[in-house]
């Protein structure tokens, strides 16, 4: 059983600890118990034999739903429960749940409810956060020592792609137009955002320069968001936030040329299915939570106080006032200057 994470950005990032886990034991099955809304992430993987979701809003709700489901991992009879997610419950679930071998960081109070409690390593032992999470096997044991991770992968069926084919049809979009992809949102707080006027001004940019189609993506809280990029705008996006799936959105993101996104689950999902994609950073540290790919470029301006990983900027927003439309569009450029249309 290994209980992922419960954040997008996280959970993409924690997938190369997962495909090692699946080379170690090629023959086991891996289970996988996630919440519902990073569920989808990992359907289609083939690291991932199954999946039990955890809704701690509806069937598992309170106590009893809690209980509820600790039985249904108690007739599993899982052999060994690595803990990716760092919370004092996640350790108390596998305790409950009787699974013998309980592999987890020794973090949040949990370390007697582990057999095998890991002692978290600094930063600067392990870099970016995909190493975090190899490091746990690799410190308790399970793994070798990792190797670097050039990639990271998420898989769409082929029925998904029809689907976004099909879906951006309907709009009127796709065949040999550029496809731009816009993400102005960052759930974790204001502090991660670029500013939406400036956004409205890349996409316009985006459009004059190379005839572009623009979508602007978004979860249902960042409708607003996105309707006051697409209100500050002189031509006329499309706007899907709040209107798909996550696998929807998966999928229409891999049809697109070139994404913008600020530090955010989009960005790395983006990376993940081999996205061009510029990445906007500010309060926090391209170092530890980039994305990983060699289609993937970083803007950041920098500044005494970044990364400072507040969600609300106490002063000026001097890390994001100083990242200029100029900036963006040039690297959008050099990012799709041999740009192809793909079937």
């Amino acid at each position: 059983m290994v209980r992922a994470t419960n954040w997008i950005g996280d959970a993409v990032m924690s997938l190369p600890a997962i495909e090692a886990l699946r080379a170690r034991f090629p023959n086991s099955d891996i289970v996988l118990v996630a919440k519902p809304w990073v569920s989808e992430l990992y359907s289609n993987h083939p690291a991932i034999s199954r999946q039990i979701v955890y809704d701690p809003e509806g069937e598992h709700q309170g106590a009893r739903g809690f209980w509820r489901l600790v039985r249904e991992l108690r007739l599993e009879s899982f052999d060994a429960a690595i803990l990716l997610q760092n919370a004092y419950q996640a350790a108390w679930m596998a305790w409950c749940a009787r699974i013998p071998l309980r592999i987890g960081y020794a973090r949040d109070g949990r370390s007697w409810l582990l057999s095998e409690a890991v002692e978290v390593p600094p930063p600067s032992a392990y870099g970016p956060q995909t190493y975090y999470y190899l490091q746990l096997l690799f410190r308790s044991g399970l793994i070798e020592k990792p190797q670097a991770v050039e990639e990271v992968h998420l898989y769409l069926a082929d029925s998904e792609r029809r689907w976004a084919l099909k879906q951006l049809q309907s709009m009127g979009l796709g065949g040999k137009r550029f496809l731009a992809g816009i993400c102005p949102g960052a759930s974790f707080g204001e502090a991660k955002r670029w500013l939406p006027d400036r956004y409205a001004m890349l996409a316009d940019r985006l459009i004059d320069a190379l005839g572009a189609d623009v979508l602007i993506f978004g979860s249902r809280a960042e409708i607003p968001l996105a309707e006051a990029v697409a209100r500050a705008m002189g031509h006329t996006p499309v706007l899907v936030a709040g209107k798909t799936t996550l696998r929807e959105f998966m999928a229409l993101l891999a049809k697109c040329h070139l994404v913008v996104t600020n530090d955010s689950g989009p960005m790395h999902l983006a990376a993940a299915l081999q996205t061009p994609l510029l990445a906007i950073f500010g309060s926090t540290n391209e170092r530890a939570t980039g994305p990983v790919g060699d289609r993937v470029r970083i803007i950041k301006h920098s500044v005494e106080c970044s990364p400072c990983g507040q969600r609300q900027c106490p002063i000026d927003f001097r890390c994001m006032t100083g990242v200029s439309v100029d900036d963006v569009y040039k690297a959008a450029l050099e990012s799709v200057k041999n740009w192809e249309i793909s079937p």
